[in-house]
């Protein structure tokens, strides 16, 4: 019993680590996400506990490269066109904006799942 309880004592412990999701499977889950990949991180629009916020566009930290639904990379997004300048926010590093027509889109960094 007590050679029982010493080799359960010393068993290895695994533990997994959970990532973001990529773009392509946000995009198998919902084909219409509006989402795009930056430095490495997915943001997504329309994300319901955004609608709300106010947040105050800071400075232009790139623009989108290519609009694509597979093969995403550093400035590739599902929705937005070539070209649409994207901005940081002052009060948060996990969101980033897009001014479309005269309106702010809010698109929120995927954290891990």
């Amino acid at each position: 019993m007590i050679l029982a309880i010493f080799l359960c004592a010393c068993q290895s412990v695994q533990y997994s680590q959970s990532k973001p999701p990529s773009a392509e499977e946000l995009l198998a889950i919902d084909q219409q996400a509006d989402l795009f990949q930056w430095e490495g991180t997915v943001y997504e629009t329309n994300v319901d506990w955004t609608t709300s916020l106010h947040v105050t566009k800071h400075q232009q930290v790139g623009v989108i490269q290519k609009t694509a639904a597979k093969n995403f990379e550093h400035g590739t997004a599902s929705r937005l066109q070539k070209g649409t300048a994207i901005y940081s926010v002052k009060e948060r590093e996990d969101m980033l904006v897009v001014e479309l027509h005269g309106k702010t889109k809010i698109y929120t960094a995927h954290a891990e799942g």
